[in-house]
């Protein structure tokens, strides 16, 4: 049995996928961390050691505990020391794990819920069926605190920004903004609440947000121009354009539209040598430097499922390089001559957007109320993001985020614009049997309507774009804080949509 680790870093957006409703699941729940009492079955026994072993102090206490649990043949197909890159880059980014709850399904399947440094983590953790049960998967996504209240029903609402504040009130959220697109142009804008929790300074309608993995369809987008100008093809294999640098025989067939769509077998990021343990930061190296090196680790690692879908930010480093390397244009100056400046888009750019010259913007935060913190100013919620920017370092106010929307929105009802309609539909149309384009999740509501969405966070911002093209509609919602906001913006965007959807019926 393999042993399989399905976790993100640098903009995380891999925990955005669904898990199965738990079934027959016996819970053993504590409201304290750290004090459950850990049920007798082979999975929790499991657990219990390695959250033991992850918050040990030592490394090898850690490396003991993985070698001891995996399979001869697990460890053949990907060394200790590249899983080592994965524990250790977890740690690096989640703090130490203080457990809240254990959740068992029979004997080898255990559910834990443990408050890490960027909030709360949900890990699903199964072991083979047979002894000695070795591990074979490995779960790691973000999760609502325990205890938080399901969001209400938002169906009464005045205007954008009422609707806005309630949800801001009921998320326990800093600030938030939102905008809604129809007819290709933004018809109502909204900001409200704080920069940060803990001074006066409110939000304005033209403050930056970080869009974490939301970046990787800006990033597509860029791509879709270089298609549609003739520079690069969809089926642009990686070995037609780094065939110089060393790499796994399986990338060197690769195509772009592969990686976009997540289906190019490339690692979520790199797992050895100087990314054993997250994304250093080295002083004096460039963002271009820094892509270099995710590039040229990357592609000398095991391949995961190529042809298959598996979230990848280094795949999106490895498309944009190409790019880089095709134009002899960096990744920062194609996007911003090929998206930000035809859209007009004035306030994207890169990086947190609060900085040492920039005071006077949203702030990240870690964790929730009552025990929310803000980011500081130069500090990084998972590790140095220029080694990650084409998957998700930029900024933009809410009012530029709906311009951006508004290009694809117009795109997928038929309408040319900075791109033409024809590779827009290109850019979210998934591979057969899939619901992941490029930079777009596809997918049906209960109404059998198709949303295209993408969500983004970089642990301390939370981005989600989404479009209903037979309602033409699109929808923007930012805020300054992490994963738990998640549900509630949910609830905001399906108050929008019904109540579009209602106007449309009479």
């Amino acid at each position: 049995m393999k042993g399989r680790f399905l976790w993100a870093v640098g903009v995380i957006a891999l925990f955005c996928a669904a898990l199965a409703p738990l079934a027959r699941a016996h819970t053993y729940a504590s409201s304290e961390p750290q004090s459950v009492d850990w049920p007798e079955t082979s999975a929790a026994r499991f657990a219990r050691g390695y959250f033991e072993a992850f918050n040990a102090d030592s490394d090898d206490v850690l490396r003991q505990f993985i070698k001891q649990n995996l399979s001869e043949a697990a460890l053949k197909e990907k060394p200790l020391d590249q899983r080592m890159g994965i524990h250790l880059g977890l740690r690096k980014m989640a703090g130490k794990l203080a457990v809240n709850s254990v959740s068992v399904e029979g004997d080898v399947v255990v559910i834990v819920i443990a408050r890490a440094k960027l909030g709360w983590a949900r890990f699903r953790i199964t072991l083979s069926p047979e002894p000695p049960h070795y591990l074979a998967e490995f779960e790691v996504r973000p999760t609502s605190s325990p205890g938080t209240a399901s969001p209400p029903d938002y169906s009464d609402w005045k205007d954008l920004r009422d609707l806005l504040e309630k949800v801001r009130r009921d998320a326990g959220a800093p600030g938030m903004a939102a905008a809604v697109v129809r007819g290709g142009k933004t018809v109502e804008t909204a900001v409200t609440g704080l920069r940060r929790f803990d001074q006066p300074g409110q939000v304005q309608v033209d403050d930056r947000f970080h869009l974490g993995s939301v970046g990787k369809s800006f990033t597509a987008t860029m791509i879709g121009v270089l298609v549609e100008d003739k520079i690069l093809q969809w089926d642009t294999t990686i070995n037609e354009v780094l065939g110089d640098i060393p790499m796994k025989e399986e990338y060197r067939g690769v195509t772009l539209e592969q990686l976009l769509q997540h289906r190019g077998g490339v690692p979520t990021m790199p797992e050895t040598g100087e990314f054993a343990e997250g994304l250093p930061r080295v002083p004096g190296r460039s963002p271009a430097e820094a892509r270099t090196a995710v590039v040229r680790q990357v592609l000398l690692e095991s391949p995961v499922n190529p042809g298959e879908y598996s979230y990848s930010n280094a795949g999106y480093v490895v498309a944009a390089y190409m790019a880089e390397r095709t134009t002899k244009q960096s990744w920062e100056e194609l996007i911003r001559r090929l998206v930000f400046e035809p859209l007009k888009l004035q306030s994207a750019g890169f990086g947190w957007p609060a900085t040492k010259d920039r005071p006077n913007q949203p702030y990240g935060h870690f964790g929730a109320l009552p025990k929310m913190t803000v980011q500081a100013i130069g500090e990084d919620a998972t590790g140095d993001l220029n080694y990650f920017g084409p998957a998700g370092n930029i900024h933009c106010s809410v009012e530029d985020c709906a311009r951006f929307a508004a290009l694809h929105l117009q795109g997928l009802r038929g309408q040319n614009g900075v791109l033409s309609a024809e590779v827009v539909r290109r850019l979210h149309a998934p591979p057969e049997g899939g619901d992941y384009a490029s930079g777009w999740w596809v997918r049906q509501t209960g109404e059998a309507e198709l949303v295209h969405e993408h969500t983004g966070s970089g642990g301390t911002f939370y981005t989600w774009i989404v479009l209903y093209p037979d309602s033409d509609l699109g929808i923007v919602l930012l805020t300054n804080c992490g994963f738990h906001a998640k549900p509630f913006l949910k609830a905001l965007q399906d108050a929008i949509h019904e109540r579009i959807r209602a106007r449309r019926a009479t």
